[in-house]
Formats: C-alpha cells, sequence, structure tokens
C-alpha cells in the first residue's frame, strides 16, 4: 500500500460518506418516485369536488421536489462530516432555496388566478370582471417575484434599500426612454379601470377591429375576424373610441345597390316587396325592421337601399349575415331580371 492510499484511508470517514451518498439517492429517489405519484393520488381525490386544488398541486408539485432535493444533500453533508464553513453556507443557501420554492410556487399559481378568484368568488356572490384578470395576473407575479429576491437578498445580508435606491437612480436614468411603456401601462389601467370591454367581446376602434383576446402591461391582443392576431399598444386603444358590439342588441345591417336606369317602377317595387317578405322570414332579424326603397336616382342609376336590424348574439357572425343579406338581394334583383348600374361611388359599410 503507497502513500498516498493510505492518506486516502486515514484522511476520510468513508462509512459516514457511504452513508451520505445513500441518503443522496433515497432523497432522488423520493423526490422522483415518491412526491409525483403522492401528489397524483392527493390531486384525484381532492380535484373531484374542488377542481382549484388540483392547480394548486400541480403548482407547488416542483418546488416541493427542489426544496426536498437540498434538504437531502444539506443532511448528506451533515452526515459527511463537511467542514463548518460549507455547512454554514449549504444552510443558507437552503434557506434561500426554501424561500424561492415557495416564491416560485405562488408565481405558477397566479396563472390559475382568473380560476382561483372565481372559485372564492362564487362563495361570497361576487362577480369577477375578466378583463381584469390578465392584468391582475401579471402584476401579482412581478410582486411576488420581487418579494422572492428581496427576501432572498434580506437573508443574505445585503442591503436592500440600497438596492433599490441603486434601482431608482438607475430608473430615473431610463424614465426618459421608457416614456413609451408607462404611457401603455397608463393606457392599460384605464383600459381595466373603464371596462370599455372585456375578454372575448367583439369590438372596433379605428385602428383594429375583432375579439380582445388578452391585455397584458403594454398591449391588448385583438383577434380579427380573418384569424390574425393584432398587438394594439394600451396607449393607442385608450385614446380610441371603441364600439363594443357584444353589448350590442341589435345591430343594422345596411346595403346600397345601383340599378340600371331601364329598370321598371314595377320591377322596383316587386323587388322591395320581394326583398322586405324574404327577410321578414328569418328569425335573426328584428321583426318589421326590414325596408328596401329606392333612395335617389343618380346618373348613373338608381340607388337602392336595403337594411335590416340584426339580432345580436355572443355567437352572432355580423360579417357572414350581412354577406347572407347581400346574397339574397343579388338573388331577388337576378329573378327579376334587374341589371346593375356601373357606377364609381363609395358605397358605404354598415
Amino acid at each position: 500500500m503507497n502513500i498516498l492510499q493510505r492518506w486516502l484511508i486515514n484522511s476520510f470517514d468513508w462509512q459516514a460518506i457511504g452513508l451520505a451518498l445513500i441518503i443522496l439517492i433515497i432523497t432522488i429517489i423520493v423526490t422522483k418516485g415518491v412526491v409525483t405519484p403522492l401528489f397524483g393520488q392527493i390531486e384525484k381525490r381532492v380535484s373531484k369536488r374542488f377542481s382549484i386544488w388540483r392547480d394548486i398541486l400541480k403548482a407547488f408539485e416542483r418546488p416541493v421536489k427542489i426544496a426536498i432535493l437540498f434538504a437531502g444533500i444539506v443532511w448528506a453533508l451533515h452526515v459527511a462530516h463537511a467542514p463548518r464553513t460549507i455547512l454554514h453556507y449549504a444552510h443558507d443557501i437552503n434557506k434561500s432555496v426554501l424561500i424561492f420554492s415557495v416564491g416560485y410556487g405562488i408565481y405558477t399559481l397566479m396563472t390559475s388566478l382568473a380560476d382561483l378568484l372565481r372559485y372564492f368568488g362564487t362563495k361570497v356572490h361576487i362577480e369577477v370582471d375578466s378583463i381584469v384578470m390578465p392584468f391582475l395576473k401579471r402584476t401579482l407575479q412581478f410582486i411576488v417575484m420581487a418579494l422572492t429576491v428581496t427576501m432572498i437578498l434580506s437573508d443574505w445580508g445585503i442591503n436592500v434599500n440600497g438596492v433599490f435606491a441603486g434601482l431608482g437612480l438607475a430608473g430615473l436614468a431610463v424614465s426618459m426612454a421608457a416614456q413609451d411603456p408607462i404611457k401603455n401601462l397608463l393606457g392599460g389601467i384605464i383600459i381595466i379601470t373603464e371596462k370599455p370591454f372585456q375578454i372575448g367581446d367583439n369590438i372596433e376602434s379605428p385602428s383594429v377591429a375583432g375579439v380582445a383576446e388578452d391585455i397584458t402591461f403594454r398591449s391588448t391582443l385583438i383577434r380579427t375576424l380573418d384569424g390574425a392576431l393584432v398587438i394594439v399598444p394600451n396607449a393607442t386603444l385608450s385614446n380610441e373610441p371603441i364600439t363594443n358590439w357584444s353589448r350590442v342588441v341589435t345591430r343594422k345591417i345596411g346595403l346600397t345597390f345601383y340599378l340600371s336606369l331601364d329598370t321598371t317602377t314595377q320591377e322596383i317595387i316587386a323587388a322591395s316587396e320581394d326583398t322586405m317578405a324574404k327577410l321578414a322570414q328569418d328569425d335573426h332579424f328584428v321583426e318589421n325592421s326590414a325596408s328596401a326603397s329606392i333612395s335617389q336616382v343618380l346618373p348613373e342609376g338608381y340607388e337602392f337601399d336595403v337594411s335590416v336590424m340584426l339580432k345580436m348574439a355572443a355567437d352572432t357572425n355580423f360579417a357572414g349575415e350581412r354577406a347572407d343579406v347581400n346574397m339574397t338581394v343579388m338573388r331577388i334583383l337576378a329573378d327579376h331580371d334587374i341589371q346593375l348600374a356601373v357606377t364609381n361611388r363609395l358605397i358605404p359599410n354598415s
């Protein structure tokens, strides 16, 4: 046996190190083979009665694994008779990991904030506003993240006030460059407080038209009728007139056709009566709201205006209904052999 082998044997407590390795192996087995099945069984039993607990269990499953793993590492270091300095830092790191795990779990849980608030809202008979949820979720996530970092820094003896003072000076330096984000943030607050629309509402403004899908600190996400996702800055949307079609009970469909000057009065009267009769048969329209008449005579032809009031519901496709009315009138005009006039006039949409 050479000198190096004797030194290794005499310098280390191999029995303690072996026991520490066993503890590490058991810890890994517990985190992978016990915690996951345990959470799965609890989730199956609890979520049948309280679905909100499923989100809570999913949010804290990974933090619990991390906390158990680091606790096992610290225990193994104690068993292995690690130097006091290493144990001291190991305990500090373990405390920071525990704080981070709790913060991470709460941060993850914020993604299920809407369901959580709706659950408790039903208990106290309070209606939860859908447009507030995305904004509130991100605000609370930021607060949780800031508090978690603050607690970890304080635990390591770092002067948090000094850090925040430095951040304040840095924030002052970049504030001039951050005017647009600040405007968007304030715009988001205005949208949330004034509530011109809810998530899922069909809205229209001078810059965009579609269904509101989400709102963030910076922008609002609008899904247009052709399926495109448009990101509108909150500062822009908050300063524009917004028409919320989801809050409209009825909406007018107005179409203008230019008929040839060769069209006779009898043909116009027949086409007008047939159009109103056909639209009156459709339950989607308000009773006795259909009209079809000549509004004026122009050099290029007769201006034939058709209008009807559409009953608006959550699943009403206004563009589709308008297209159907257009095709109905075109068929009636074709049945009466009425020709359309050629015109360069801009026909308004309504």
